[in-house]
């Protein structure tokens, strides 16, 4: 009976949940509608004293409170229901029920079936459970690295074959391929591919692996902030070995500059007895390059976020708790999200010399305009120019629409798309939204037809809004299943048209885009538009007298990969614009996907893309025949790791365009859960 009552409570609660979760949404949808809704602008929520009127609080009140009322009703059922039963239980038996969840009587489900398989002991993934067992010595040798004072060789003995062999790790002859006076860079001078063999081997046993480590830390001896990582992207079987390929990179920095060493190893270790870890049986090196910066301080950058912004109340209020913080204190029903999609734009909005900063925020919190003063510091003028917006905006632009001389506002918001006109008068007026991008993700502005104005390219991501969204990009590796993109031509007063079909746009236009970039990549007079799709294959359009064809197959940069950005610029200097576009570097997947386990259980075509989108980051050289190049291999260039924007731009002011290239995720309590 408690069995039947448990499974119960599991299989028809769960459905009760769901239909409460469409219910508070339906509730809150309703709440925000007003009278002729659909044929004004939408109502844009704005701090209260920067509200003309109080519905929209009143509004946004209701919004807030549909949802704890539902919830707090279901809860109410869910108890009284549970009460109901035990009260019939006790009436039959005067000792206390417990009910076990865990042991209830039911066959697994797929998700606990699914879970179960995260243990590679389980699901069979002998290469994986070796990964993780590897952790304890590669977290051996980070500890001599960082603190190369205070370990001996005892520290490293029991991680090592008693026949242990390494090749020297920090090579003495360097070869320098760049050196501007400030930053240089050191190579191995000769390919160490042919010396990469186990037999040959300059230090034995835990002393020599002490030594070599040695060696390789002497230039780090003296910096502050020490910090090693380690990656191991890839891991054969070679009869009782295992062999991987491990990426290595340390830094640190003192007074005088910072010094970074990156390097691949390759290594061979004895398979683990039961109950026991692997050990190492010889370190070999196979690419070795080290970046030393002279710099008062020690930092080529310094971050002057709170000097500039730290006179704004909103810095420390909004800015400085992170989204981690608001997440518990902001219901989903305001478009809050865990990943911090929210761009920011850089335009002088008042025409004083000076670039100010438009900063979009999560729902709920407002956005915020910084006007930039003499002395460097900024002020947040955005409720009194009137886009203190509270809807979750993720995206904006700083352009000028009317050709007037001043920076409109183009902001992606929700499930709108703004326009706003700068008046010049230090206000930004509304003008002009659309929907028909559902679930916007970035902009990027060109004049595509040559007609003397700017128009609008909008990426979407998903194909429903909201909390009402369903992620499930199918196949993963080729996902044509995303939301449609938009091109808004500008016709002038701050009217835009939907060209997206008319002019070929709407063709492979469903692909989870993240970003788009306007180039003229063949010199033709006309803007074409290169787009990063997140699950597969990207886009280039070319544009032919205001009419696109999407020729990325042809011209061979359709770059299968996670696409989270695009940038444009000459990097080898012959007038022809090249490409970058970022992806998503992945030591699992690099392991996994080149297993022969995961070959037999796919087509081979399949097999190959999933490598490819492992590989990380993409550069393709423009061959000036309308065709491209990959480059990204021999110019050092795909370790981007999970790679969001990417730019290329001189940092140095030496005339050779350099990338920047922002990264990282979500990391939680538990570093090693996602």
């Amino acid at each position: 009976m408690d069995g039947a009552r448990s499974k119960w409570q599991v299989t028809f609660l769960t459905p009760i949940f769901i239909l409460g979760k469409e219910l508070i949404e339906f509730l809150a949808s309703f709440a925000s509608l007003g009278p002729n809704a659909s044929s004004r602008l939408p109502r844009l929520r704005m701090r209260p004293e920067n509200r003309p009127a109080a519905r929209s609080l009143a509004r946004r009140k209701a919004q807030s409170r549909v949802g704890p009322i539902c919830l707090a009703g279901l809860l109410a059922l869910a108890g009284d229901a549970a009460s109901a039963d035990l009260r019939g239980a006790n009436a039959t038996q005067s000792s206390a029920v417990t009910v076990d969840l865990k042991k209830a009587s039911h066959p697994p489900t797929s998700v606990e079936k699914q879970i179960e398989k995260l243990d590679p002991n389980v699901d069979g993934w002998d290469t994986e459970a070796f990964n993780d067992a590897v952790a304890v010595p590669l977290r051996a040798l980070t500890g001599v690295i960082e603190h190369p004072r205070k370990v001996d060789a005892s520290a490293l003995r029991p991680f090592l074959t008693g026949d242990f062999g390494c090749q020297a790790l920090r090579p003495e002859k360097l070869k320098t391929v760049y050196d501007d006076g400030a930053f240089r860079v050191t190579r191995v001078e000769d390919a160490v591919e042919k010396f990469l063999q186990p037999s040959i081997t300059d230090n034995a046993g835990a002393e020599g692996l002490l030594a070599a480590l040695k060696q390789l830390t002497d230039a780090l001896v003296d910096m502050e902030a020490l910090h090693c990582k380690f990656k191991q992207f890839q891991v054969e079987k070679s009869g009782a070995l295992l062999v991987t390929r491990i990426l290595y990179e340390a830094s640190g920095h003192n007074a005088q500059g910072s010094i970074q060493q990156n390097a691949t190893w390759r290594c061979q270790w004895a398979q683990p007895q039961a109950g026991g870890a692997p050990r190492l049986k010889w370190i070999g090196l196979e690419r070795y390059e080290e970046v030393s910066l002279k710099c008062p301080g020690g930092q080529w950058f310094v971050d002057c976020t709170a000097s500039a912004l730290g006179g704004n109340r909103c810095y420390e209020q909004d800015i400085l708790p992170g989204i981690g913080d608001w997440l518990g204190r902001i219901t989903r029903l305001e478009g809050i999200s865990r990943y911090g999609h929210h761009g920011i734009a850089v335009g002088d909005v008042n025409n004083d010399g000076l670039e100010d900063l438009y900063f979009c925020n999560a729902g709920g919190l407002p956005n915020h305009l910084f006007i930039q003063n003499p002395d460097g510091t900024v002020t947040d003028r955005a409720a009194e120019w009137g886009v203190d917006w509270l809807e979750n905006c993720v995206s904006v632009l700083l352009v000028d629409l009317d050709n007037d001389g001043y920076q409109d506002l183009v902001v992606a918001a929700a499930a709108r798309l703004l326009v706003a006109q700068n008046d010049g008068q230090g206000h930004f007026k509304l003008r002009w939204s659309s929907g028909a991008v559902v679930d916007p993700m970035s902009l990027c502005a060109a004049d595509f037809d040559n007609d003397g104005d700017l128009d609008i390219y909008v990426c979407g991501y998903m194909a429903t809004p909201g909390a009402q969204r369903i992620f499930s990009p199918v196949p993963y590796h080729d996902a044509n299943n995303g939301g449609r993109n938009a091109l808004f031509r500008n016709d002038g007063n701050f009217h835009f048209t939907d060209v997206t079909e008319a002019t070929g746009l709407d063709v492979n236009n469903r692909r989870f885009s993240f970003a788009a970039s306007w180039e003229d990549f063949d010199n033709d007079g006309w803007m074409d538009l290169y787009v990063a799709n997140d699950f597969g294959r990207h886009n280039l359009y070319r544009n032919d007298h205001g009419h696109f064809t999407d020729i990325a197959a042809a011209a061979g940069v359709e770059d299968i990969g996670a696409g989270m950005s695009v940038s444009w610029g000459d990097f080898n200097r012959d007038g022809l614009m090249d490409l970058y576009v970022a992806n998503m570097f992945s030591s699992a997947g690099s392991r996994i996907a080149y297993q022969p386990k995961f070959a037999h259980s796919q087509f081979e075509a399949v097999v190959k893309t999933m490598q490819r989108m492992a590989r990380g980051n993409t550069l393709f050289q423009n061959a000036g025949d309308g065709h491209f190049r990959d480059v990204s291999e021999d110019t050092g260039v795909t370790m981007g790791r999970w790679a969001w924007a990417s730019k290329f731009v001189d940092l140095n002011n030496d005339g050779w365009p350099d990338l920047a290239i922002a990264n990282g995720y979500i990391t939680g309590e538990d570093p090693r859960d996602l």
